[in-house]
């Protein structure tokens, strides 16, 4: 057995995701920690949507877990460690997306937002054509697809922000999902089809219902997963920020 074969596993992956994010909430320049209400709420429901779907799924054998890696409580099927992930990465994420919006004043994407968008969703669109009925891709492409046509449509002014927190998160989701999707993923090719030889992990895929290929040991399927993870979130957190600073400035003109 390796070092990092315990049962504890999942929850060190879960906490250490969460570890540095956490601690650097009360940088003073950031400050995320008075952005928690926003969080909380937005996760309670977008968190919420996760945890049923990935319920469901699981109960249908879309994707399962290995027992000798978690603790052992579970809640609707769910073992605990799975509800944390639905709050650790997207807390991670969030504060990711705000600490660049302060730390970096010209975005590089800033005019590339809509082209992003459009090339994500004809992307979304070909993966339901090209793997439908495989339910784990070709549900999750749909719904991202949905959520970035309401984006494109309604011009959000956070979508360059999004996109640029997105591909800064990659490299970390690529390494966390890595764990949980293979623990020796770094001896796996950077991109291959063949999740068989894939022996030990965390979270199993059911190969019948994603592309089937890898990115290490993680489906590539998850890089939609993750988008839309992340950017519902942010949708929801800035449109929390935004109504309270508009109650704040009416606040303030009835006062004046």
């Amino acid at each position: 057995m390796e070092w990092y074969q315990f049962k504890g596993l999942y929850l060190a992956v879960d906490l250490a995701v969460l570890a540095l994010p956490l601690i650097l909430s009360f940088d003073k320049n950031v400050q995320f920690y008075k952005h928690w209400k926003h969080f909380f709420l937005t996760n309670l429901g977008v968190g919420g949507f996760f945890i049923l779907w990935d319920a469901l799924f699981s109960e249908m054998g879309v994707w399962a877990f290995n027992p000798d890696y978690l603790l052992g409580p579970e809640l609707l099927g769910l073992p605990l460690e799975e509800w944390l992930f639905f709050f650790c990465i997207p807390y991670a994420s969030v504060f990711t997306y705000f600490s660049l919006k302060h730390y970096v004043k010209r975005n590089p994407l800033i005019h590339a937002d809509t082209t992003l968008n459009f090339a994500a969703i004809l992307t979304c669109a070909g993966l339901i054509i090209a793997y439908f009925p495989r339910y784990y891709i070709a549900l999750t492409s749909f719904y991202a697809l949905v959520w970035l046509v309401w984006a494109t449509r309604n011009s959000k002014s956070f979508m360059a922000d999004l996109w640029l927190a997105y591909f800064v998160l990659l490299p970390p989701f690529i390494i966390s999902n890595g764990v949980l999707t293979g623990l020796s993923f770094w001896e796996f090719p950077l991109l291959h089809h063949s999740a068989e030889n894939i022996l030990d992990q965390i979270v199993w895929y059911h190969p019948g219902h994603n592309t089937g290929w890898r990115i290490f040991t993680m489906p590539v399927d998850d890089l939609v997963y993750g988008f839309l993870l992340i950017a519902m979130h942010v949708a929801g957190m800035e449109r929390l920020i935004t109504r309270d600073q508009r109650k704040a400035a009416l606040s303030q003109a009835k006062t004046a």
